[in-house]
């Protein structure tokens, strides 16, 4: 049978593909045909295939595959059936794959699912204008979506792809798959058993290989797939038919080694390894209750062809071939489900893959591919989810491989701790293995009704909590105490990426679909697994008691207690919960406060310093966990959590708990000499962490981000906190704002940034700095919205606190907002309105404990304990947020309340805050007197510090006069006496009014002394041992005498404290204040005392305007035995310390004015003298110190009529006198006021007159040249003045000195090769880039440097070398370019300079080896020096005209270039020219400066002359192309000070030198003059000399400038000038007359007619050339119909001006430079010619415009001349014409050409035209597509940059295109960057971007994918840096490409 079975296949194979193929599709289309295998396929198809598909054949036999593709095509070739398969294509959805590093696009107009994603072809046929779109390159892969209704609308799809686009489509023929479907199942089957023969390696690598020999074989599927929706369709059916996939793989297992053929045992073999595969890739072990559900169970068993196939991709690690394959049926909408269903059967597997993968990246980015395609459809999720529990499976799947890694947590007692956290240093969380379980969760919980299956599930959610409890508390940090920890962990970030992925964005996911009371139920379930979970954790950590020490630890990671803070509040916001209804008991709820508070507390201590030996770790977690991808998710929901705390809990309790983690209790103390430490903090660190508890309190209860702002309220505070923080782009903006991570991008924003940002458009800056479009903040934001709190919580730096601060400064200045001197405060903005769901939070401060706080701040701040201000602004905010919230108080008939029941027995203890008041009502909290407060014991020291005593004895005269002494290191201040009695409470004794307290005068009691170490001291006049004698007080109405003195303690230790916030100031540290005293005035210091050693003494201070004779200070030594506890006597209520806090910083005694603030009516909102604001609607929050206390004492006053009351009469104590005058006082205010505003002005009006003076004089020196005298030069001035020298200024050593011939001094410059002339075209249109097939090629034939190329190929051919080397002039291809900066300096100075970098070693960016240097003045790159010859800058010609006549003129030439001095002297100056000769040689490239021509004198000469032709053309590029007049718009090109005249000194030198040939011959031909001796005129033409009519004028011109000597009389120039100007004129003439047509040159010769003279009209010109050719060969003869027209000479006169304008542009230059003539003003180029002429003394004499033509500008010494000499050029073209005629024509026509400026290439206005056709464009050496595909923008070539594929003799293509195109100089667009990168010479730099966005914003590497716009003015700078050759001054970052570009 076998060989039967054989044979017939034979026989088929011997028919050949065609014929086998025929009968085949015959016998299957053959529906009767009865003999049909069991498989389903005819049985001479299987016979066939058994040999085709045979297993011990290579799998990517090519024969084989060609047979499959026979087969199936059924008689046609395989080309015709795919084209014949593709019409009947009925697919409604593209599915394009692709593979990472795709581009695509995704329309978020368009786009249902957030991963919807489109084709470039789908997206371009598609209709998104105006959508929010954006270009990406797809990282892990994807497919297109265009047709499918379930990802995205349907008005984004293409033509071709949705519902309608299988409308109208003819069904296919029955018969045309029929083969196809056959054949199927084996082509499958085949790659089943290739995969599980190559599945016994184990190496990634063999797998990969073994994937690779299967390419072809998976390439010949996927070309079948692409044939369309019919071949797919078999495709699928035969991978998802269960019952193919049985009769196909049940036979090869049933059968057994024994008496079965060979390939039977080949299947048994098989099967085996397939069931040893399955049973090596194990799942996790799922609980109890799901071990039956298919997706867990532990035994895999596959039923189709998809699953097996399926599991070998996941067993092969995903290879990116077979993940395509499967991807590319998805548009078959049964296998999509059917796919899916496999994909989460293997899907725990896949995490188990994950978790061991020696590349999970790639392999993540695989998995994703897949999943994001199956998991997006809402139905098929929810299917899944159904039937598969597909939601367990990523649950459980994630919890087994957390599970792998967790080790013991060590928060807390780790002896006690029991709970498991994940290990963050494992591979599991370092290398984000769970990225893909985590995306595909996020994936499927955006659909709503899976959301809600998670929701409802109480296991699930428990399995979901028991997940995230491993996070909980995960990554310990413990505070280093001693030394710097020596390794810091990498830790840090894996844990926050873990909570921000797999915690944050499932619970975002979740809570989005939270809205409305239908789902309230969800909610609290979700709540109730929640707390159960953290009671739990709570358990296991051993946290029972809130008391428990955390002080040196923390974990920033909470996500139990987020996942809590989240669901309730949007259950309470969102879904009407009752908030008690959701919380706790408080018992628990205050144990689930402390670690967040902690998290925060931590915060502070480690932007403090705290942690600093912990290394920089630690700051980058407090920074993460407030940074703008992590603060909605963490601190947000941290602070909101404690907001309901402070809300529930007692007041008391949460605020004492707050200041105890805040490690601030010991800070309360009032114990001065032995203050209580804590044992967490440091000194430096206590008032630190107060304001730190200030700032979070103030956070606490202002902060609305969950309380109560609506979306778009959160919006604007959001983006007004990134303003104020620094201006930003449109970009930085969307990437900073907070997001709730998952979310759709923000609605609100474009509405938000239009309401509070103003738009600043780009600049360009002179130094080639380009700015980028920024938003910056509208007046109203400093105004109204600015919140400091807010920009504190979402400072990622501390410094940008500070910056916002600094900017809202000065705007308040700038719009006179505050008096000048003064510091804003910071503008607390009055909070929100809470959410009628909550109480407000700013209740917590409703307590005694804050209230005593405040106090005690107070207290410190006015008895200077280097308190800054910005506590003192913290302070007063939050006192008034209390008043503003306060209960409305009953009425009191005591305004001042005492403490009364208890008298004396009452106890106030120190830091015992609960105690100090009776009650917490605020109204008699702030007019409670505290009298005293007793300290808390402590064990006496015997240090003998405390025991101090002084005397002063010498006497003061006058008092009134004196001062109080200022240590510089300290500040003064002074004490206030004690109390007139210790027991009687009842009278409030003048002793309390003073600002400042005394030492006591009895053992047990002291009062404050301040920090800073100054004690003043006053006390009782009726006590026997006063510490100051008694004197009489006059002004005074009590009866106790009060006297107050500072004295200055030497306390070295002692530091300020400025307020610091992580090291930066908030507000500047409080200034020296004057203690301000009843009695006491400003009075100035004419005297110190002479007993005290003072350093420095304040001029004005405020003192007691008392007499006291005698001085005498001695301590009492303190009551021996005493026992009673000491005190520390207070007498101060908050109204008391208000008012003297406002008097303190207002430096003005009573200063307080409650009726002031509605008086104002200048513009300060808030000053230190007026404390008053500008009428607002609603209250002005800008202002200083005593503005802010001015509302708050307001606002008390308002609180009830006691209260005012208390005020006034707390005003009348302390200041008694103060009111008795306060009418007068004010008036005098006001005087000094007026008087310093009128000192301001004049100063302002002098400081603008200084600094105009100060612009003056730098303009003036700008322009004056350095060192450059302005000496003029006139005939009427002495011999003498005719030959004084010129001198310069050495920038090195400052001295002024002429340039000699020992001592020559040199010009700074800057020599490079440059190839700018040579892009110059004829057509003045920009090159089109090509961006698409249809474009024209950019042609590289007619530049000039083409042009030339072929002309001096041309004259090489015809001419001898050394005859046209003299001709012409090279260089506009790698030319030389000069530039300066205008600085001199000494040669020897340079060399000095020179060898001093040399020996620095750290000149990274120069190369000092090859001469390169930066102006030591000005810092410009130069790399050579021009030495000046002494005969520079001589007022007179040494060789003057006599008014000779033009013949001897010509004749004085002549001899002096007989006379050429060819051996220079030797000198100094003589070797500095010849070096920098050198510089130009070596500058270039070596291909360029010996030009098809060996080293000879005239090959030299050549490239000398041809240097200075560059520099003139590129002169005149800069100018424009012409010497017209540049409108006042344009940027100038031209350097501001030229070096042309010093170049050509060197030049000049090395022309003379190399001249060895008459050249005065060439000067005889010229000029007509007589040959020596004498002769014929006709001189003999040398054999194969360059004809003058075929040599360049313009290189003429040059060699006679640089060989006659250059300081001749300007009428020699004129004749040099005149005489080429006839050569030029005559070329010009024979130019035209050759391009005439027969029938105008016959026109011209029957109505011409000859001249006697010099043609004085182009027709009389052209006439004598005409009827001199007419008989030659020249002209083309023949053709009468080139001109039919009438011949017109009036249209020839403007060619004839046109091609005469490039020499006259020239010779016009050298006479600017070489005699400073200025320049014609020409105002139109139709008379640029005239005046050109005119000015070049061509034309001397004025004429009509009508007579005008350029034939009167011939200038010849007498009319024989005139005749002969043109003659004598025309015999010696005619003898070249005679010669070869073709040459003669070919040079002729093309000798002159009005060339155009050089441009770079036009761009399309869309960078998409360019990205589409360029990024995968081959380049044209190497064929293959660069991964960095560049354009040059001068010629449009493609090269590879960076790449070795283009290298040549070890140089990339980007450099050497860069030399062969642009002479050293490249310019490329890089495609995938948008970026410029410029190559000048060995370096390189990133240019910047040409393409912006909308928004003028660049988007460098594509990342954004936004549309970009060609940015005309950035282009403009691009091609005016490139002519001006100023990319080496730009202020780029240069670096050394070493030829690797």
């Amino acid at each position: 049978m076998a060989s039967t079975s054989n044979t017939s296949a034979q026989v088929l194979i011997n028919k050949g593909k065609r014929g086998a193929a025929a009968y085949i599709h015959a016998e299957c289309s053959n529906l009767t045909n009865s003999n049909i295998s069991s498989s389903g396929s005819p049985t001479y198809l299987n016979e066939l295939l058994d040999i085709l598909l045979i297993p011990s054949k290579a799998i990517d036999d090519w024969e084989t595959i060609d047979w499959c593709k026979w087969l199936m095509a059924g008689g046609r070739t395989p080309d015709e059936f795919t084209n014949t398969v593709r019409i009947y294509d009925n697919a409604t959805t593209c599915g394009l794959v692709w593979t990472p590093n795709f581009v695509a696009y995704r329309c978020r107009t368009c786009g249902i699912s957030p991963c919807m994603s489109l084709c470039t072809e789908c997206f371009k046929k598609g209709n998104h204008h105006r959508h929010d779109f954006n270009m990406f390159l797809s990282q892990a892969g994807g497919a297109c979506d265009c047709g499918d209704t379930s990802v995205m609308k349907e008005t984004g799809f293409c033509d071709k792809h949705g519902p309608k686009a299988a409308v109208n489509k003819v069904a296919a023929p029955s018969d045309l798959m029929c083969v196809a479907e056959a054949i199927m199942p084996r082509i499958i089957l085949r790659l089943i058993q290739y995969l599980r023969d190559n599945c016994k390696v184990k190496a990634p690598d063999d797998y990969r290989l073994a994937i690779q020999d299967a390419d072809a074989y998976l390439t010949m599927l996927l070309d079948l797939n692409n044939m369309g929706a019919l071949m797919r369709h078999v495709i699928t059916s035969a991978l998802t038919n269960p019952q193919k996939y049985r009769n196909l793989m049940d036979a090869a297992a049933a059968s057994s080694s024994s008496g079965q053929s060979e390939y039977d045992n080949y299947c048994h073999n098989s099967n085996e390894i397939y069931q040893d595969a399955v049973k090596s890739l194990p799942n996790p072990e799922p609980p109890d209750e799901y071990k039956e559900c298919a997706s867990l169970q532990e035994h895999l068993k596959h039923s189709t062809f998809l699953e097996e196939l399926v599991f070998w991709t996941v067993a092969y690690e995903f290879p990116q071939k077979l993940v395509c394959l499967l991807l590319n049926m998805l548009p078959d909408p049964d296998y999509k489900e059917a796919l899916t269903r496999a994909f989460v059967l293997h899907y725990s597997r896949i995490s188990m893959m994950l978790e061991r993968s020696q590349d999970p990246d790639t392999l993540s980015n695989r998995v994703v591919h897949i999943s994001v395609q199956l998991f997006s459809n809402e139905k098929l999720a929810l299917r899944m989810v159904d039937q598969l529990k597909l939601l367990h499976v990523m649950v459980i799947s994630l919890k087994y491989m957390m599970s792998k890694i967790l080790i013991q947590n060590t928060l807390h007692d780790p002896d006690k701790n029991f709970h498991y956290v994940v290990d963050c240093g494992r591979q599991v969380m370092k290398e984000h293995c769970y990225w893909p379980l985590v995306s595909d969760l996020n994936n499927v919980l955006s659909h709503k009704p899976v959301a809600v299956r998670f929701m409802s599930d109480d296991s699930l959610l428990e399995m979901w909590f028991d997940f995230l409890s491993m996070f909980q508390g995960m990554n310990v940090n413990q505070r280093e105490m001693n030394e710097h920890v020596e390794f810091e962990p990498n830790t840090y970030y894996a844990a926050f990426s873990a909570e921000l992925e797999a915690s944050a964005y499932p619970m975002w996911a979740l809570v989005s679909h939270l809205r409305g009371p239908e789902n309230l139920v969800l909610s609290r379930r979700v709540l109730t697994v929640c707390l159960t979970a953290l009671q739990d954790w709570l358990d296991a950590i051993n946290y029972t008691h809130p008391n428990v020490s955390d002080s040196l630890q923390v974990s920033f990671h909470l996500p139990l207690h987020r996942y809590f803070a989240v669901f309730m509040c949007q259950a309470v916001q969102q879904q009407g919960a009752v908030l008690h209804d959701l919380l706790p008991p408080t018992d628990m709820l205050h144990l689930i406060m402390m670690h967040p508070l902690r998290v925060q507390v931590a915060s502070y201590e480690i932007h403090n310093k705290l942690w600093v030996r912990n290394g920089v770790q630690i700051r980058g977690q407090a920074m993460t966990y407030i940074q703008c991808n992590f603060c909605n998710s963490m601190v947000d929901a941290d602070v909101y959590l404690l907001q309901i705390c402070a809300i529930k809990l007692q007041p008391e309790v949460f605020l004492k708990t707050v200041i105890d983690k805040f490690h601030v209790r010991e800070w309360m103390s009032l114990n001065v000499y032995h203050p209580p430490q804590n044992e967490y903090l440091e000194g430096e660190h206590d008032t630190p962490m107060l304001e730190s508890c200030l700032t979070f309190l103030a956070t606490l209860v202002s902060v609305r981000t969950n309380l109560g702002l609506s979306d778009p309220e959160l919006s604007c505070l959001e983006m007004v906190t990134l303003l104020c923080i620094g201006d930003k782009t449109h970009s930085q903006l969307m990437e900073l704002m907070p997001e709730r991570c998952g979310t759709t991008a923000n609605r609100e924003f474009e509405t938000v940034l239009a309401e509070v940002a103003q738009y600043r458009a780009p600049s360009l800056e002179a130094s080639g700095n380009m700015q980028q479009g920024m938003y910056g903040p509208k007046a109203r934001v400093w105004d109204e919205l600015f919140d400091p709190l807010h920009v504190l919580l979402r400072a990622v730096h501390r410094t940008d606190f500070q910056v916002s601060m600094d900017r809202f400064t000065e705007y308040v200045k700038q719009t006179g907002q505050l008096k000048s001197g003064a510091t804003p405060w910071p503008p607390f903005r009055h909070p929100a309105p809470v959410s009628s769901d909550y109480d407000d939070p700013r209740l917590v401060l409703r307590s005694r404990v804050f209230h005593a706080m405040i106090l005690v701040v107070l207290y410190k701040s006015v008895n200077g304990h280097n308190v800054s201000e910005h506590i003192m602004a913290l302070a007063i905010y939050l006192l008034e947020m209390a008043v503003m919230t306060a209960e409305v108080p009953e009425k009191s008939a005591n305004p001042v309340c005492r403490y009364s029941g208890g008298g004396a027995s009452r106890v106030i203890k120190d830091m015992d805050l609960a105690g100090w008041y009776e009650g917490d009502s605020l109204s008699a909290n702030l007019r409670t007197i505290i009298p005293r407060i007793t300290l808390v014991q402590e064990p006496e020291s015997n240090s003998s510090d405390s025991e101090f005593e002084w005397e002063i004895h010498d006497s003061v005269t006058d008092l009134s006069t004196s001062l109080m002494l200022h240590d510089e290191r300290h500040e003064v201040l002074a004490l206030p006496p004690l109390d007139i009695t210790e027991d009687n409470e009842e009278a409030a004794p003048p002793m309390d009014q003073y600002p400042l307290q005394a030492l006591p005068s009895t053992g047990g009691e002291y009062s404050m002394i301040p920090e800073d170490g100054i004690v003043a001291l006053a006390s009782r006049t009726n006590s026997d041992d006063d510490l100051v004698p008694t004197s009489p007080r006059a002004l005074s109405q009590s009866t106790d005498e009060i006297m107050t003195v500072a004295v200055a303690l030497s306390e070295p230790g002692l530091t300020s404290d400025d307020g610091a916030i992580g090291g930066q100031a908030a507000l500047p540290p409080t200034p020296l204040r004057p203690a301000v005293m009843p009695g006491n005035d400003i009075v100035s210091t004419p005297m110190m005392y002479s007993g005290l050693t003072i350093r420095g003494v304040t001029s004005t201070e405020i003192v007691p305007s008392t007499l006291n004779p005698h001085n005498h200070f001695k301590r009492k030594e303190p009551q021996s035995g005493s026992s009673q506890p000491q005190t520390v006597k207070v007498g101060e209520s908050i109204i008391s310390l208000l008012l003297r806090l406002h008097s303190q910083l207002s430096g003005v005694p009573d200063s307080y004015n409650p009726e002031q603030l509605n008086q104002t009516t200048d513009n300060e909102a808030g000053s230190s003298s007026s404390s008053s604001a500008r009428i607002h609607p609603r209250e002005s929050r800008i202002g200083d110190g005593p503005f802010f206390i001015s509302q708050l004492l307001n606002k008390i006053g308002n609180l009830d009529p006691v209260c005012k009351e208390n005020i006034t009469e707390t005003r009348n104590r302390l200041w008694p006198r103060m009111h008795e005058d306060e009418q007068c006082e004010k008036e005098n205010r006001e005087r000094e006021e007026r008087r310093r505003r009128a000192k301001e002005r004049q100063e302002k009006v002098l400081a603008d007159f200084l600094d105009q003076q100060k612009k003056f004089m730098e303009t003036n020196m700008e322009t004056d040249e350095a060192g450059v005298s302005n000496m003029d030069c006139s005939e009427q001035e002495e011999p003498t003045k005719l030959a004084s020298k010129k001198e310069y200024d050495c920038v090195i050593c400052n001295q002024t000195t002429a340039s000699s011939e020992d001592k020559p001094m040199g010009l700074v410059v800057l020599v490079q090769a440059t190839s700018v002339i040579s892009h110059e075209r004829q057509q003045p249109e920009r090159l089109v880039l090509p961006t698409s097939d249809e474009d024209p090629p950019i042609s590289k034939s007619n530049t000039r440097s083409a042009h030339f190329e072929q002309r001096i190929s041309e004259m090489n051919r015809d001419f001898d070398t050394p005859s046209w080397l003299l001709s012409v002039n090279i260089g506009w291809e790698g030319g030389v370019h000069v530039q300066t900066c205008g600085h001199h300096l000494h040669l020897d100075c340079l060399k000095s300079y020179l060898e001093s970098l040399r020996s620095q070693h750290r000149q990274q960016n120069l190369a000092v080896d090859r001469g390169e240097y930066f102006c030591p003045l000005c810092r410009q790159l130069a790399n050579s020096v021009l030495p000046l010859s002494p005969q520079l800058g001589e007022c007179a010609a040494v060789v003057r005209s006599r008014h000779a006549s033009p013949m001897a003129i010509l004749t004085e030439l002549n001899s002096f270039l007989k006379e050429i001095q060819r051996n220079p002297i030797s000198s100094n100056l003589a070797v500095a020219m010849g070096k920098a000769m050198e510089d130009m040689t070596s500058s270039t490239y070596l291909r360029y400066n010996q030009r098809n021509a060996t080293p000879s004198h005239q090959s030299l000469f050549l490239f000398v002359t041809s240097v200075a032709r560059t520099n003139f053309e590129i002169e005149l590029v800069q100018r424009g192309g012409s010497l017209c007049t540049a409108s006042a718009v344009s940027v100038p090109l031209t350097p501001k000070r030229d070096c042309i005249v010093a170049l050509l000194h060197v030049l000049a030198m090395h022309a003379r030198v190399l001249t060895n040939w008459p050249v005065w011959q060439t000067w005889q031909q010229l000029s007509g003059l007589l040959p020596e001796p004498a002769a014929p005129l006709a001189l003999t033409l040398i054999e194969n000399e360059v004809p003058l009519l075929l040599r360049d004028p313009t290189a003429l011109l040059i060699q006679f400038v640089l060989l006659l000597p250059l300081h001749l009389d300007q009428t020699y120039f004129s004749s040099v000038v005149k005489v080429v100007y006839n050569l030029l004129y005559y070329q010009v003439i024979i130019q035209i007359s050759y391009n005439l047509s027969h029938v105008d040159r016959s026109t011209l010769l029957r109505r011409g007619r000859a001249c006697q003279g010099a043609p004085t009209t182009l027709e009389e010109a052209l006439y004598s050339v005409v009827s001199y050719f007419s008989n030659t060969e020249l002209y083309q003869r023949g053709s009468t119909l080139m001109h039919s027209a009438r011949f017109n000479i009036q249209l020839l006169e403007p060619q004839v001006q046109k091609l005469c304008l490039p020499f006259l542009r020239v010779a016009a230059l050298l006479r600017y430079h070489l005699y400073e003539q200025p320049l014609p003003v020409v105002r139109t180029p139709q008379t640029e010619f005239v005046r050109l002429v005119y000015y070049l003394e061509l034309v001397t004499e004025g004429m009509d415009w009508e007579c005008f033509n350029s034939a009167v500008a011939l200038n010849w010494q007498d009319s024989d001349a005139s005749m002969a000499v043109p003659r004598l050029w025309l015999d010696q073209f005619n003898a070249f014409v005679n010669r070869s005629v073709d040459s003669a024509r070919s040079l002729i026509t093309t000798q002159h050409i009005y060339w155009q400026v050089p441009k770079l290439l036009n761009l399309p206005r869309e960078y998409e035209k360019i990205f589409t056709y360029y990024h995968e464009r081959q380049c044209r050496q190497c064929h293959s597509v660069p991964q960095e595909t560049s354009i040059c923008l001068l010629c449009g070539t493609i090269v590879c940059l960076k790449q070795n594929c283009c290298k040549q003799q070890n140089v990339c293509e980007a450099v050497k295109h860069s030399v062969d195109c642009g002479g050293g100089t490249g310019i490329y667009l890089v495609v995938t960057s948008t970026y410029v990168i410029v190559i000048r010479g060995k370096r390189a730099c990133l240019w910047g971007s040409l393409y912006l966005d909308e928004f003028d914003e660049e988007d460098r590497d594509l990342k954004r994918g936004k549309p970009l716009y060609l940015s005309q003015d950035r282009y403009q700078l691009l091609e005016q840096q490139w002519i001006a050759h100023r990319f080496d001054h730009t202020k780029k970052t240069w670096v050394w490409h070493r030829d690797a570009l």
